[in-house]
């Protein structure tokens, strides 16, 4: 099982699935042993937040869509998650004061990919780790890969059902895999996103030691 159970009104509810929590597993893994604080971005349903809460003492789980951030705050009342409704580019959150920060299926509902890339890298500190898991618009070059893709998930809802998600959705996404990876390499140098086998992509990025993250102004500015 990828998450443990959860109560709804009192009653046990069996574990949800879907490929968004699937992926909260491989999100979970990139985040270091030692980190203190985490912050969700777009944590929607709140399985990713409530996952890392059971082993890394602050997280913070950020959400534009207030019903949607009162759902998992309703999901998961046990768990020690700071739940803010806000957007993540205007959110009062401080330059360098996260371990690592991840994000499940949000940034393609970002308007501008480069400004949320330096949003989210600036969030680092030095050292400090983002894994973003998000979509691509689709490119006719792109086909043998999201055949594969379609193929791996009809397989995997053969065998298990799929629970819906509430949170909004935004299709098409505006980026395609070379302008993201344009986007990343221009913000956050070293940058890399590669292809999942499920259609989706994984960018991943470790803040430099001692250097200033993307949009942090210099010393005195």
């Amino acid at each position: 099982m990828i998450t443990a159970g959860w109560t709804w009104q009192g009653l046990a509810v069996p574990d949800p699935w879907n490929f968004n929590i699937r992926n909260d597993a491989l999100l979970d893994a990139l985040v270091p042993a030692t980190a203190r604080r985490v912050c969700d971005v777009g944590c929607g349903d709140g399985f990713l937040s409530a996952r890392l809460a059971r082993r890394v003492p602050e997280v913070t789980a950020v959400d534009a869509d207030a019903p949607v951030l009162e759902r998992a705050r309703t999901r998961f009342p046990d768990s020690p998650v700071t739940w803010l409704h806000a957007d993540v580019m205007t959110a009062e959150l401080a330059p360098r004061s996260f371990d690592a920060v991840v994000s499940n299926a949000t940034l393609h509902h970002l308007d501008d990919a480069a400004a949320a890339l330096a949003r989210l890298g600036g969030l680092l500190v030095p050292g400090g780790t983002l894994a973003a898991v998000t979509f691509v618009r689709g490119r006719p070059q792109d086909l043998p890969w999201q055949a594969v893709a379609w193929a791996f998930r009809s397989a995997v809802r053969l065998r298990r059902s799929t629970w819906e998600h509430s949170a909004p959705v935004r299709w098409p996404p505006a980026d395609t895999l070379p302008g993201l990876r344009r986007a990343a390499s221009t913000t956050l140098p070293g940058a890399r996103v590669r292809r999942l086998v499920d259609g989706r992509v994984l960018l991943t990025w470790t803040a430099p030691p001692g250097q200033r993250n993307p949009g942090e102004p210099p010393p005195g500015a």
